[in-house]
């Protein structure tokens, strides 16, 4: 793993493990809108980033800047927040919860940089935001900071996938980032991780990708990917979006290829959708396909 530490002077990366400031934003935008591959802007969860994205980690893989890169062929710009557990604690999520505030501020900053970018550039097209696991706390910290209220709509979709945010009282944000963007949020009650994500939270709250009885986000899309099989290992199982966690389902990974490359997601019960429950959450349909293109696992660096 590399020693590479969190620096708030440059909370972007791209995946060549190059820094760049906020102000770079136009810059680094325009060299990966050049390549003509779809752009994620990428949120990452818990963890001592950047290095755990781009290079690898102790306790489990990480590169999931590659796995998204390379997996569904496109460019990423990873957003970095100060996400480090104490010591070797990595169950530990005080710390890093306590540093969420701050990485809202930058990431509002961002998401202003790039509106600023497509009115300079409006043939542009929208890039896909990716927010995992505790990422999006800090999500949730600029959306009730207003980080929507003046834009228009910033991407082609929105994914939270294994959302580490309380369940309790998460429509009230969702439904304010719903409103604006196409968003879509994985649930699976089978995720190892989430079920022992448990300090520093509200009495009777847990982390909303383990699914939810609270009142839901109308203009969200919750999809259910829970009982899947076994997706990963113990660990593994929490980055739903790594082809190598997805347990050959083929209807899971067309989800994540459409929402990761802006296309406009099928939820359809005729095609892949087995039940839907509340009125947005969509259950997805198992159907195994070891050798579809599209659940071929990339090579990582």
């Amino acid at each position: 793993m590399s020693k590479v530490k969190f620096n708030s002077a440059t909370p972007l990366y791209t995946s060549d493990a190059h820094a760049w400031r906020i102000n770079d934003f136009s810059t680094v935008m325009a060299k990966l809108v050049a390549l003509e591959k779809p752009v994620v802007l990428f949120v990452h969860g818990r963890g001592k980033e950047p290095g755990k994205s781009l290079f690898g980690a102790t306790f489990t893989e990480g590169k999931a800047v590659h796995k998204i890169e390379r997996g569904y062929n496109v460019s990423v710009l990873m957003f970095n927040w100060d996400s480090a557990f104490k010591g070797f604690s990595f169950l530990d999520r005080e710390v890093p919860l306590s540093h969420t505030g701050e990485g809202a501020i930058a990431l509002g900053q961002v998401l202003q940089e790039l509106r600023r970018f497509q009115l300079d550039h409006p043939e542009a097209p929208r890039p896909a935001l990716l927010v995992h696991s505790m990422g999006s706390i800090v999500l949730q910290k600029t959306v009730m900071a207003d980080g929507w209220s003046m834009l228009t709509k910033l991407f082609s979709n929105v994914l939270l996938s294994q959302p580490d945010a309380d369940d309790v009282g998460h429509a009230t944000w969702l439904d304010k980032l719903s409103n604006r963007e196409r968003t879509y949020v994985t649930l699976n009650r089978d995720d190892h991780v989430l079920k022992r994500s448990n300090d520093a939270r509200p009495q009777g709250a847990h982390a909303l990708g383990l699914g939810t009885d609270q009142p839901l986000a109308l203009h969200a899309n919750y999809i259910d990917i829970s009982l899947m099989g076994a997706l990963g290992t113990k660990d593994e199982d929490h980055e739903v979006f790594g082809k190598g966690t997805m347990n050959q389902q083929v209807y899971l990974c067309q989800f994540f290829t459409q929402a990761l490359t802006g296309e406009t997601v099928i939820l359809d019960p005729n095609k892949n959708v087995e039940s839907i429950e509340r009125g947005v959450v969509f259950r997805l349909r198992q159907k195994r396909e070891p050798k579809a293109p599209c659940l071929r696992i990339p090579v990582l660096p």
